[in-house]
């Protein structure tokens, strides 16, 4: 049977590589899918251990501490709580909170490197015209691949963090077979 800690890992691992892969093969939308969901359940894993649900706070501290906390990020944590709920509620940019004007709405490309100077000048005009964000996918994911090493080395820095993050982690799905 695997420890918490284990399974915390086999998730990281799982995710990372899964994303990675999806990327890779050219599937931006199925990453950004898998992308989303895993950092909604890494910030879920930051509830009291007497709290069952989770909300969106929970994605937006993750999001705040982990992946924007002293950056110079081109998004809020704000942004990526509206993409991840347009993305994965309705498969569009458009959310509740872009509608309402709280989040700009994320636009996603590949750049491979670098965009044209050309093609940047028309994100920066239709960022400012249609508050649309335009996100370079491998970014997004590096940067959350960032946010989880962060989010690792605190786990290991804070007992009270530590003790949370693998109470709920010994809850989420194991892949482990019963012949290991």
């Amino acid at each position: 049977m695997p420890t918490p800690r284990q399974v915390f890992l086999e998730r990281v691992n799982d995710f990372t590589q899964s994303i990675e892969i999806l990327l890779n093969a050219g599937h931006i939308q199925p990453a950004l899918i898998l992308l989303f969901t895993a950092m909604d359940i890494f910030a879920s894993l930051l509830r009291l251990e007497t709290e069952t649900d989770t909300n969106g706070g929970y994605f937006k501290k993750w999001v705040e501490d982990y992946m924007v906390a002293g950056s110079q990020r081109p998004f809020t944590s704000e942004d990526l709580w509206g993409a991840r709920c347009g993305l994965l509620h309705t498969h569009t940019a458009e959310s509740k909170v872009s509608r309402q004007g709280k989040a700009r709405q994320l636009h996603y490309y590949r750049a491979h490197g670098a965009i044209s100077p050309e093609q940047q000048q028309l994100f920066d005009s239709m960022a400012k015209t249609h508050d649309k964000l335009f996100v370079d996918a491998d970014l997004l994911y590096a940067y959350f691949i960032e946010g989880i090493r962060r989010f690792t080395v605190d786990i290991q820095a804070d007992p009270e963090l530590t003790k949370r993050v693998f109470h709920h982690s010994a809850k989420l799905f194991s892949g482990w077979s019963s012949n290991e």
